[in-house]
């Protein structure tokens, strides 16, 4: 189901050359001015850090800016940076660059965008973005877990650079797949069913040390179990009617009733032998609160949420790494 997923986005993109990128600035080549050190992503407006840093995200972050502009004086050059990094722009002369992993401190930036318009409830977005490892004589690890995360506000985070790992990222490189290329760019990319309202999108890795797949590519690097990845070209497209009746019968598969609920209820669910599909429900903040595994050979449900206050959740199903069905739950309390 993936691969066809993602045929139907390629297909879609060739077909519609003026389908539009919902990503402003998608390849961080507009910028305020040029940067002259680490952590300036803010002057690629409008992409900005969701990790507090310093007290705000307006003026001040620790994620990077790259640009041609900064030239060999600085360690944000394009293609000459810092630590004897050395890498060309997938487009134009800029990129954008985040660490994804620590093993002693549980270190993390993110960079986050918000969308040109909000996504369509039970449209399919193709989503798609470009990485490349950063191994150089300071980084040393490469990973697999660097996914994108959409949210009807901003991801605002107050652990200050640790793993923002209380949401699970919606479109996720395969966790079994290390991207350990330090010459090409390695595309990331997967469909994304939208609940409807969201607004932005944040990237980088969601996962904790414990949960995160790593490669030790450079043991001799001052910091080996520290990974550090550039990011350009990132797009969010529309892929209108193409591939709907596919989706639909997907998302038919998995019927969660009764809906609204006191906290009881049911999933029906008809999936093929040794699929395990995961069932997670998040707060209206993006928090997930519950997390279910479907088993196939069961097909059956029963699920008790009764410790969960009466109010208005969202649920995700995922299979295969991809987001099938996405949708509102409602439990309500008696006052009695």
């Amino acid at each position: 189901m993936k691969n066809l997923f993602l045929l139907i986005c390629s297909l879609y993109l060739i077909s519609n050359t003026q389908a539009q990128n919902l990503v402003p600035n998608p390849s961080f080549e507009t910028i305020t001015s040029c940067p002259h050190g680490d952590n300036y992503i803010y002057r690629a407006q409008p992409w900005f850090q969701p990790s507090y840093w310093h007290g705000n995200v307006i003026n001040s972050s620790s994620s990077d800016l790259y640009n041609a502009c900064a030239g060999t004086a600085f360690t944000v050059g394009v293609p000459i940076n810092g630590g004897g990094g050395f890498q060309y722009a997938r487009t134009g002369v800029g990129y954008a660059g985040i660490f994804t992993h620590s093993d002693t401190n549980n270190y993390r930036e993110y960079i986050e965008v918000p969308l040109i318009d909000t996504l369509i409830a039970n449209h399919s977005y193709c989503v798609e973005f470009y990485v490349s490892l950063n191994i150089n004589n300071v980084f040393g690890m490469a990973i697999s877990n660097i996914g994108a995360y959409f949210s009807f506000d901003s991801l605002l985070d107050a652990s200050n650079l640790h793993t923002i790992d209380y949401i699970l990222p919606q479109v996720e490189n395969q966790s079994g797949n290390i991207l350990n290329d330090t010459l090409n760019w390695m595309m990331i990319s997967g469909n994304y069913i939208a609940i409807g309202g969201e607004k932005y999108m944040t990237l980088g890795n969601f996962h904790l040390p414990i949960n995160t797949n790593t490669q030790l590519f450079n043991p001799s690097a001052t910091n080996s179990t520290t990974s550090y990845y550039f990011i350009d070209d990132v797009s969010v497209v529309d892929c209108g009617g193409v591939g709907v009746e596919e989706v639909s019968k997907e998302t038919d598969i998995f019927k969660l009733y009764p809906n609204p609920n006191n906290g009881n209820m049911t999933m029906e669910y008809n999936v093929s032998e040794n699929t395990s599909p995961t069932l997670i429900v998040y707060d209206i903040t993006g928090r997930i609160v519950k997390q279910y595994e479907l088993n196939s050979h069961n097909l059956v449900l029963t699920i008790n949420a009764s410790d969960l206050n009466a109010g208005v959740y969202y649920y995700d199903i995922k299979t295969s790494e991809i987001v099938v069905k996405s949708d509102k739950l409602v439990i309500v309390k008696s006052n009695n």
